[in-house]
């Protein structure tokens, strides 16, 4: 009963051991990562606001993203060109419609400058906007595509024919629903 006894606690002993190293690894590879993070949060912050002024630019727009790790917050802040006060829209509730959608289409496109996918999608992106604002959104969003290299598809219920042609792209406009 003895001998019994000590086999079982050897077994559990050792499985003790296996789960120790695995946790170890996993641990490390944790560790590592927070490493990378810590090391690439700051390099990362600049990079998504030069972006995101990157894109608004093309609309005569300036604006700040601000990313506080402590407090787990993101902010945007938009300057129109038009505002003589010189003072940013530190809540985006107080853009119009449209200059909502843009700027938040243009801190979408930061984002995906600094991230790898094969295919991205975006849907009803320009549902407030303008004819205007349509068209540069659409020919930011094509220029982006195709620099890129990926695939995207853009969902939206307005009129596609002002999509610029080029060999990678395929416009597909679905007939309008009956009434």
């Amino acid at each position: 009963m003895h001998e019994e006894k000590e086999q079982k606690i050897g077994k559990k002993r050792k499985t003790y051991k296996s789960f120790r190293e695995t946790l170890k690894v996993c641990k490390d590879a944790v560790d590592s990562r927070w490493n990378k993070l810590q090391r690439n949060k700051d390099l990362l912050k600049p990079q998504l606001t030069w972006q995101f002024n990157s894109h608004l630019g093309k609309k005569g727009i300036s604006g700040n993203i601000k990313v506080s790790y402590e407090d787990k917050t993101l902010s945007i802040e938009v300057k129109m060109p038009q505002d003589a006060t010189n003072s940013a829209v530190r809540d985006t509730r107080g853009l119009s419609g449209g200059e909502r959608s843009f700027s938040t289409l243009c801190f979408a496109l930061a984002l995906h400058n600094m991230t790898e996918a094969p295919i991205r999608a975006m849907d009803e992106f320009d549902v407030f906007m303008d004819a205007v604002s349509r068209k540069i959104s659409l020919d930011t969003l094509v220029d982006f595509a195709l620099e890129q290299g990926s695939q995207w598809m853009f969902i939206t219920p307005h009129d596609i024919s002002m999509v610029k042609s080029h060999e990678k792209i395929k416009k597909q406009q679905m007939a309008a629903p009956r009434s």
